[in-house]
C-alpha cells in the first residue's frame, strides 16, 4: 500500500502542479484581457506558487534522506521551509479571499478601474469588456460606454445589447479571484500529504522522538534495556503468584476427624471417695 501511494504521488505530483500552474495562467489572462481590478502581482505570485511548492517538497525529501544518522540536523530546515510556504499561501489566499467577499464591496474597486479607463479613452479596454459580456455601460447602459461620441452611442451600434456590465464584470472578478484561492488550497493539501507520507514512511519520526524523550528524562540507552529487563520479571512474577492463587486448597474430610477426648474431673471424684471413708 505505501508503494502504490509513493508510485501515486511521483508520478500524478507533479501532473497535478503543472496542471495548477497552466490554472494560474489562464487567471493571469483573464486579469490581463478584462482588465480586472485583482493586481498583477497575486497572479504571478499564485502561478509560481506550484514551482515553489515542487522544489521544496523535493528539498525536504532529500533533508529526509540525509538526516536518518542524524535527526536534529533536519529539524531548523524543515521548519523553515513548511513556515515560508505557509506564509507564501496564508498571504496567496487572504488577498484573494478580499475580491471575493463581500461581493457589495467589490464595485467601488470595479467602478474606480472602470473610470480611469473611461478618463484616459481606452477604448481598446472598455470595448473588450463589452463585447465579451455583451453589455454596454457600467452601472447603466449609458454609463461611460464605448464608444465616446454619445451616451447612446453603445446602444444605437449593438441594438441587442440590453444590460450593463458591472454584473458579469463583478462575477469574473470574483471567479478570477476564487481560482487564485483554490490554487493556493490545491497547494496547501498536496504539500501537507506529501510531507506526512515522507514523514512517516521514514524512520525520522521515530528516531526523533525517542532521543528527544531520552535527552528531556536523561535516559541512556542501558537504562532503558534494564527497564525493560525490570518490566518483564516483573510480568512474570505477577502471572505466577495469580496462577498459584488460582489452585484451590484441599479441605479436610470428615474421616480424619476422630472422637474428642475429654479429661475427666479427677480432683472431684477424689474428694467423693474421702468422703465416703469418713475421712476428712
Amino acid at each position: 500500500m505505501t508503494t502504490l501511494f509513493a508510485k501515486l504521488l511521483v508520478s500524478v505530483g507533479p501532473l497535478l502542479l503543472l496542471t495548477l500552474m497552466a490554472v494560474a495562467v489562464y487567471a493571469y489572462h483573464q486579469i490581463l484581457t478584462l482588465n480586472l481590478p485583482i493586481p498583477q502581482a497575486l497572479s504571478l505570485l499564485t502561478l509560481v506558487l506550484p514551482l515553489i511548492t515542487g522544489i521544496s517538497t523535493q528539498g525536504a525529501r532529500g533533508l529526509i534522506q540525509r538526516s536518518k544518522h542524524d535527526q536534529y540536523q533536519l529539524t531548523l530546515p524543515l521548519i523553515a521551509v513548511i513556515g515560508f510556504q505557509l506564509i507564501y499561501e496564508t498571504v496567496i489566499a487572504t488577498l484573494a479571499l478580499t475580491y471575493i467577499l463581500p461581493p457589495d464591496s467589490l464595485a467601488c474597486g470595479l467602478e474606480t478601474r472602470w473610470l480611469k479607463l473611461w478618463q484616459k479613452k481606452d477604448a481598446r479596454a472598455i470595448r473588450a469588456i463589452q463585447d465579451r459580456f455583451d453589455c454596454c455601460g457600467f452601472n447603466s447602459m449609458k454609463d461611460r460606454a464605448w464608444p465616446f461620441t454619445s451616451a447612446l452611442a453603445c446602444t444605437n451600434a449593438y441594438p441587442l445589447r440590453q444590460q450593463s456590465c458591472v454584473a458579469k464584470w463583478r462575477q469574473a472578478e470574483q471567479t478570477t479571484a476564487g481560482i487564485l484561492l483554490l490554487i493556493a488550497l490545491v497547494v496547501f493539501m498536496l504539500k501537507v500529504i506529501s510531507l506526512i507520507y515522507l514523514l512517516t514512511s521514514s524512520s525520522w519520526m521515530n528516531g526523533s522522538m525517542t532521543r528527544r524523550f531520552k535527552q528531556l528524562t536523561g535516559m541512556t540507552d542501558e537504562d532503558t534495556e534494564d527497564n525493560r529487563a525490570t518490566m518483564r520479571r516483573l510480568i512474570e512474577e505477577g502471572d505466577r503468584s495469580a496462577s498459584y492463587r488460582d489452585e484451590e486448597e484441599p479441605e479436610p474430610s470428615d474421616q480424619d476427624q476422630g472422637p474428642r477426648v475429654v479429661p475427666s474431673p479427677l480432683v472431684d471424684s477424689d474428694n467423693q471417695w474421702r468422703e465416703e471413708d469418713g475421712r476428712p
